[in-house]
């Protein structure tokens, strides 16, 4: 690919996404939007460098990133300004691998414009165009393509009228302070600010798993006999089952306990409910696409943020019994019954919570929940990274970068050569060395790196 048509093409790709050459915003609600100023355009920051690097040495590492030189990416995880005061939308860096070996390309766009389906969108949009102009760069050759940043695409799907709010979404409500409503009220260039310093006090430790078709055929055999008649278990309701658990485990099981210490354990529980203190709870929380549940979205390319939280509660002593497959059923068919009850009113609530309280998704961060422990992922493995093609074939990998959530696991699919899922944690040392030594998730999944 071509130096000047992968650049070329990617200006030409902005052309129909053009929400990232804007400015981002603060309202005095406190929310986030993005102002277009023609004559002020927010250009990207695309850079193109050749390093020392062959991609064997690339490879040989497992496609680590820090195998390449410092500063490789052009962004980290969290949105900062430049050295002129403003926050790119989109960030590009190119690197020419040694000896034209390969190419590795750092791609950033600010989660507040898109999420990963637009991301996706994004690249594929990118790769696309480079292919058509590298054979003939002919621009009419380019096929229209339906893109939208119209949040109101998303009000097309929802009900007029909304049912009162059930007790699935008070897992979502947290009561607020002066604290979040600040912060939520603060510039995007002096939040950003504030998470990096806040970010370098929290430890955390990246790891990826390779979890097989094989081993997800042998769990499904061994639960079979427990799973309801008719009911449908998928890959992900397994995967996160066993994130579920192994993370529950991890403060302690009272199997684990000394014969005084169940003694203790057990009339500290007695005395909780006597005084009715509520029982100690399990948080799963899983990011729900609204896409499947809206076609809308889908006629109109709806590449902006259309994903809802969703809260799975469980008993924490009960993820903390010996494992069983009975136990594992449970788990994995009450995370499928949660997630097909996301529905177009579900959904409406929550963009109402959100549009209402704008500093909602901060209070889970800096007040109590009703959580003892959370484990949180997102599944991105349908999105098609690898048909992402610039000309050169597939990518050998596709991932996050390093340190991009502060505890999260991102499920994406395996390169083309193998059958299955990759699991790449972002948790606190402590828990990473926790399911490095877990028998229940080493069993299932194969450590890369």
């Amino acid at each position: 690919m071509p130096s000047d048509v992968l650049r070329d093409s990617f200006y030409r790709t902005l052309h129909d996404f053009s929400i990232l050459v804007g400015h981002l915003q603060r309202t005095k609600s406190g929310l986030l939007q993005v102002e277009i100023d023609k004559n002020n355009l927010n250009l990207p920051e695309y850079k193109e460098t050749y390093c020392d690097v062959h991609f064997d040495k690339l490879k040989a590492a497992g496609f680590d990133s820090t195998a390449l030189p410092d500063h490789a990416e052009t962004a980290g995880p969290i949105m900062l300004e430049n050295a002129n005061g403003v926050i790119k939308l989109v960030n590009i860096h190119v690197h020419r691998l040694k000896d034209n070996s390969g190419v590795a390309i750092f791609a950033s766009i600010v989660h507040a414009v898109v999420d990963e389906a637009g991301f996706s969108t994004f690249m594929k949009r990118w790769s696309t165009i480079c292919k058509l102009m590298a054979s003939d760069g002919l621009l009419a050759s380019i096929p229209k393509q339906s893109i939208s940043n119209n949040r109101a695409d998303i009000g097309e799907c929802l009900p007029k009228s909304r049912t009162l709010p059930g007790s699935r979404l008070d897992t979502l409500r947290v009561q607020g302070g002066v604290l979040s409503r600040w912060i939520a009220r603060m510039s995007p260039q002096l939040r950003g600010k504030l998470f990096s310093a806040l970010g370098g006090l929290f430890a955390s430790a990246d790891s990826h798993y390779f979890i097989s078709r094989q081993m997800l055929n042998q769990f499904r055999s061994t639960i079979d006999e427990f799973i309801p008649e008719k009911q449908q278990i998928s890959d992900n309701d397994i995967i996160m089952t066993l994130l579920s658990i192994v993370t529950a485990r991890s403060l302690g099981t009272p199997q684990a306990q000394c014969p005084t210490g169940k003694r203790i354990a057990r009339a500290r529980s007695a005395v909780g409910r006597m005084l009715g203190k509520p029982p100690k709870l399990f948080g799963t929380i899983i990011a729900v696409s609204m896409r499947p549940r809206c076609q809308q979205l889908v006629d109109s390319g709806y590449c902006g943020n259309a994903v809802v939280p969703l809260a799975v509660s469980s008993l924490l002593s009960e993820l903390q019994t010996p494992v069983t497959p009975d136990l594992l059923a449970k788990v994995a068919v009450k995370i499928r019954n949660e997630v097909d009850a996301v529905d177009a009113d579900y959904i409406g609530q929550v963009v109402d919570l959100v549009n209402q309280v704008p500093d909602y998704y901060l209070r889970p961060m800096l007040y109590n929940t009703q959580y003892t422990k959370t484990a949180f992922a997102t599944n991105l493995s349908s999105m098609g990274w690898y048909e992402i093609d610039f000309g050169g074939g597939a990518p050998e990998w596709v991932s996050f970068k390093e340190g991009s959530f502060a505890s999260a696991a991102v499920i994406l699919p395996a390169p083309p050569s193998l059958d299955g899922y990759m699991v790449h944690m972002m948790v606190p040392k402590k828990l990473d060395k926790y399911f490095r030594k877990s028998r229940l998730w080493t069993s299932n999944a194969e450590l890369v790196r």
